[in-house]
């Protein structure tokens, strides 16, 4: 899921290439791209430094690149969006809320 996620916010955010978004994040030009296309194919892990700051570049929250579904990754992004008020508030009906069905 990181790999592919990784790889849909770069191009959502306008960075046309691994290249450039390894040199945003501070690699060296000469190693940009690969170190990148590592991560975008999974042969390469990512320690906790890079994924501060590929996540900065993006303007993701670190929590978003790494959540093990698409639900969890759009419910962190909905509440990265929201302020402190409004997290609290949706944390609250989440909890509050029944059960799902076992039918999912």
């Amino acid at each position: 899921m990181f790999a592919a996620r990784l790889k849909q916010a770069r191009e959502l955010r306008g960075i046309a290439s691994q290249r450039a978004l390894g040199v945003l994040m501070g690699l060296d030009k000469k190693l940009a791209s690969s170190r990148v296309n590592r991560y975008e194919t999974e042969v390469s892990g990512i320690d906790l430094d890079g994924l501060g700051k590929l996540a900065d570049v993006l303007g993701l929250p670190m929590a978003y690149l790494v959540a093990e579904d698409e639900v969890i990754a759009d419910a962190i992004l909905a509440l990265s969006q929201m302020n402190r008020k409004e997290r609290v508030r949706a944390l609250r009906a989440l909890i509050e809320a029944p059960p799902p069905s076992t039918q999912d």
